[in-house]
């Protein structure tokens, strides 16, 4: 079974025609039509779009033929975020050794909002501030003239000062 023959079994077991199935996967139907007719062979932009959509086809299957056409449960899950942590974080103490920093951050904060400036001030270390000369620069006066907001359905509205 060749590439198309296992994307044509694709468009089957998911139950799409060609111009939905090139819709899905963010390919003009032509391109489709072209791989679906052995004119073109698929390019390997259009198998990773197929492999990115359809999460559980297994890319061994659908590039090289190899295996069962869908991936076992673990491999079929997208990544999260959280999946390169190493487990030994946790077993180390170090999650631990964050929370009690946070708790003590908290514990600073509450002291300094509930005791008066002075005695605060004097309780936290400062860091020594290193002076900085900046070149002068003639003030002038600036105003916004437009604000343009683009938004993720590709609209944008503009705001226009009077």
């Amino acid at each position: 079974m060749d590439e198309k023959e296992r994307i044509e079994k694709i468009m089957q077991q998911e139950e799409m025609n060609s111009a939905v199935f090139a819709a899905e996967i963010g390919i003009q139907g032509s391109t489709l039509s072209h791989i679906l007719n052995g004119r073109n062979n698929p390019s390997l932009d259009v198998l990773k779009k197929i492999l990115n959509r359809f999460r559980t086809i297994s890319s061994d299957w659908l590039i090289l033929g190899v295996g069962s056409m869908y991936r076992s449960e673990k491999q079929s899950q997208a990544p999260t975020l959280f999946d390169s942590i190493d487990e030994n974080v946790y077993k180390s103490g170090d999650l631990d050794l964050k929370t009690d920093e946070k708790k003590a951050s908290q514990s600073l904060f509450i002291q300094q909002k509930n005791s008066p400036v002075a005695e605060t001030v004097s309780e936290i270390p400062q860091e020594p501030t290193i002076p900085v000369n900046y070149p002068s620069v003639e003030s002038v006066s600036k105003s916004v003239k437009k604000i343009i907001v683009y938004y993720t359905d590709n609209t944008f509205q503009e705001f226009d000062s009077k």
